[in-house]
């Protein structure tokens, strides 16, 4: 895949999301934004992340705190936090985004 996004090199772990709904607005990721993540990759405490928890994919803050467990974060305060009930699997760390004009 070409991104045609400088900085980025596709690997075969490269894909992209489009961002739907407002709950990223925080971090400047809205509706209709594309996002390029890389899966594989470990994700740092405050990276943006696609993760699926309890069978739904996310793509919100990853939040690591010591002595608690993994979380993902809305970054609009009207949405809550994600607490995985069973389990959370990052997908991909976002590397780049993609915002059309017009």
């Amino acid at each position: 895949m070409d991104t045609g996004t400088p900085g980025v090199r596709p690997t075969p772990h490269t894909f992209a999301l489009e961002v739907r709904g407002d709950s990223m607005i925080g971090r400047h990721l809205c509706e209709r934004d594309i996002v390029i993540l890389e899966g594989g990759k470990t994700p740092q405490n405050g990276d943006v992340v696609a993760a699926l928890i309890d069978n739904e994919t996310k793509l919100k803050t990853f939040v690591r705190e010591p002595g608690r467990p993994p979380y993902l974060k809305a970054e609009n305060p009207r949405y809550p936090e994600f607490h995985p009930a069973s389990e959370l699997v990052i997908q991909g760390v976002m590397v780049a985004l993609l915002r059309l004009v017009g």
